[in-house]
């Protein structure tokens, strides 16, 4: 004989199901980062958090402070799939463009969760390791401290709002399919007696979408050869 075992408790029975388990921040950042690849900064909130876990608001106070610790510990996540190589004196200036490169593309894959770093100096462990080895990438290309403490604050400031601003314009192309049609069709109007140099580079100035790559990756080798030419013999 064989006895189904999803069959209800009796009412005598004093058998209890298994508390649900507790919160952890684990669990929130996994929450939260479902949450933003679904539905972007702006669908994050500590309500739209506890929806997702499936608990009260006011059970993920326990375990953090607001929505502004769990971007923090979101963007730590990030972080931690970001790879630093051992500093290469000889490679530094290649090494410091594959982590730029590596840290756009761990962005680009949570729609405008850069816009989190805007404004924003995140501190979590990840981050901090991930700062310290960069740090130590500069250094073994011969920059001096000032300058390696500076270009630890412009890579990544460059990274973080390319990738920011490439996802809203992402967002707002879904919205508005023709705006660089129209962008394009309005300059074009533009008296060239007036504005001769613009007019003459229209087609450099608004390159197509694909593009995109290309521009980051301009900006990227400027910002690294400048860093270059401060570099002690």
């Amino acid at each position: 004989m064989v006895f189904m075992s999803n069959l209800p408790e009796p009412p005598w029975s004093s058998f209890k199901a298994p508390l649900r388990p507790a919160l952890t921040r684990e669990w929130i950042t996994d929450a939260a980062l479902r949450v933003v690849d679904a539905e972007g900064l702006d669908g994050l909130s500590m309500r739209r958090l506890a929806e997702e876990l499936g608990c009260h608001a006011s059970a993920l106070y326990s375990h953090v402070s607001g929505k502004d610790e769990v971007l923090q510990l979101v963007i730590d996540r990030v972080a931690a799939g970001i790879d630093v190589p051992d500093p290469d004196p000889a490679r530094w200036q290649e090494q410091v463009k594959d982590v730029m490169r590596a840290t756009r593309t761990a962005f680009l894959a949570h729609r405008d969760l850069a816009g989190a770093s805007v404004a924003n100096i995140p501190t979590g462990p990840n981050i901090v390791r991930l700062v310290d080895r960069l740090l130590a990438i500069f250094r073994a290309g011969g920059l001096p401290p000032q300058v390696a403490g500076y270009a630890a604050d412009l890579l990544p400031q460059f990274v973080t709002t390319s990738a920011y601003e490439f996802s809203l314009f992402s967002e707002r192309m879904v919205r508005e399919p023709e705006y660089f049609e129209r962008l394009d069709a309005y300059y074009r109007q533009l008296p060239a007696d007036q504005f001769p140099v613009l007019a003459s580079m229209i087609d450099e100035l608004l390159s197509p979408d694909e593009a995109e790559d290309a521009r980051f990756e301009f900006g990227l080798d400027v910002i690294v050869r400048g860093l270059a030419a401060r570099a002690e013999p």
